[in-house]
């Protein structure tokens, strides 16, 4: 069975194959998650709720696909499958109710996809990276065709923000529950609806800020909050592989944040985090704290992260990394899962936390066309005088889904 990265894609051909998802520990796995196939069509868009094959509707409409219990696989006629269906596509929730309140994947030791043929031999496996996840809804992995084949991809796209958050993803729209499920983030809302909200920072004069992709997944509606004003923001562009995304004001930010040129941020040097953590539990205004970069490579040997201790809260996601002189050297994008760690070892971990790194981020804007600033570094700055000037760029994302 060969084993895939996510991004990568092998041929399938067609005829009947069956896929799955499965992870440990079983029974917990078993009895707080539910897989299922969601049929596309070439905009990437479902028809309607039909277009949802699991326990709960085990058949499509045509019946080219099929849950099959107790194994919880999906049987696949690539061969039956309308012509109006482009990608079929592996899905993954927590049980709405899962206990405890607030499960996330990051619970999980493991989780994996696969793909057999009809005989059940194996073809494909895709083991999810080895990360600290906080999401509660996934894209596993799709089928999608090919000039006139099928193939697979592994995809591994999370939504913080839930079940609906997915559904939205699709264009269908599920029942929701009236209280905030687990998939909330910062902060609560009204009835049927979720409120959360993280950190951005404005990276060009027009109004354009940087965050994580995981921050406005969701959102039907975003706003930039900083202690001098508030106003709306767009999306403009995003990269959910590599967790970033692109917002525009409706009206101009005070400040524009500038990365820093030359080396990238080196082993041990200091760093500032500036953000809005906890939703403004901790206050109305942007949250400062230090630390040095600890490691350059992220968890799994991910090299697209650095790892620093300066501490972090639910909340500074998407916030920027400072360096001595003020310029950004990555994007806050994530914290070690200190309960899931302290289960396998016993250890409490503290301030362990990832960045991305400002390489990959400064690429990612110049895919959208977007002329960020940047300056070699200077001579080292007292902290305040950093915080007082990231102020004016660094705003709290809030978002309503």
């Amino acid at each position: 069975m060969q084993e895939l990265q996510p991004g990568q894609n092998r041929l399938l051909g067609g005829g009947r194959v069956r896929i799955g998802v499965a992870g440990e520990p079983r029974e917990a796995f078993a009895a707080q998650t539910q897989a299922g196939v969601v049929l596309l069509t070439a905009d990437g868009r479902a028809r309607d709720l039909a277009d949802l094959i699991s326990a709960d509707q085990p058949r499509s409409r045509d019946g080219a696909v099929a849950f099959t219990e107790p194994t919880g696989e999906f049987e696949i006629d690539l061969d039956a499958m309308p012509a109006t269906v482009a990608r079929v596509v592996l899905v993954l929730t927590v049980k709405p109710g899962a206990t405890p309140p607030g499960t996330t994947f990051g619970v999980f030791a493991t989780i994996r996809a696969w793909v057999t043929d009809a005989a059940n031999a194996p073809l494909l496996m895709f083991p999810l990276p080895p990360t600290s996840r906080g999401e509660t809804a996934m894209i596993l992995a799709e089928l999608y065709r090919h000039q006139g084949q099928w193939k697979f991809r592994a995809v591994g796209q999370g939504f913080a923000a839930g079940l609906a958050a997915l559904a939205a993803h699709f264009g269908l729209r599920v029942p929701e529950s009236p209280a905030v499920g687990p998939g909330a983030r910062d902060g609560t809302g009204q009835a049927g609806e979720t409120a959360f909200s993280g950190t951005g920072f404005c990276v060009h004069p027009d109004g354009y800020v940087l965050t994580n992709h995981h921050v406005i997944e969701g959102a039907r509606e975003i706003l930039a909050r900083s202690p001098r004003q508030r106003c709306a923001l767009e999306p403009v562009f995003a990269d959910p592989i590599n967790d970033l995304a692109l917002l525009r004001a409706t009206a101009p930010l005070a400040g524009v944040a500038a990365f820093r040129d030359g080396p990238q941020a080196r082993l041990g040097e200091a760093v500032i985090v500036v953000g809005y953590p906890l939703g403004g539990l901790l206050g109305s205004g942007p949250q400062v704290t230090t630390g040095n970069v600890s490691s350059l490579i992220g968890l799994g040997d991910d090299t697209r992260a650095l790892q620093f201790t300066a501490p972090t809260q639910s909340g500074n996601s998407g916030g920027p990394l400072l360096d001595s002189d003020g310029a950004v050297v990555g994007v806050v994008s994530s914290k070690l899962n200190v309960a899931r760690i302290h289960e396998m070892t016993g250890d409490m971990p503290q301030n362990v936390n990832f960045a991305i790194k400002a390489a990959l981020a400064r690429g990612f804007l110049e895919a959208a066309g977007v002329n960020y600033q940047s300056r070699s570094a200077r001579a080292d700055r007292a902290t305040a005088d950093i915080a007082a000037e990231a102020r004016d760029f660094v705003v709290k994302i809030e978002c309503r889904g």
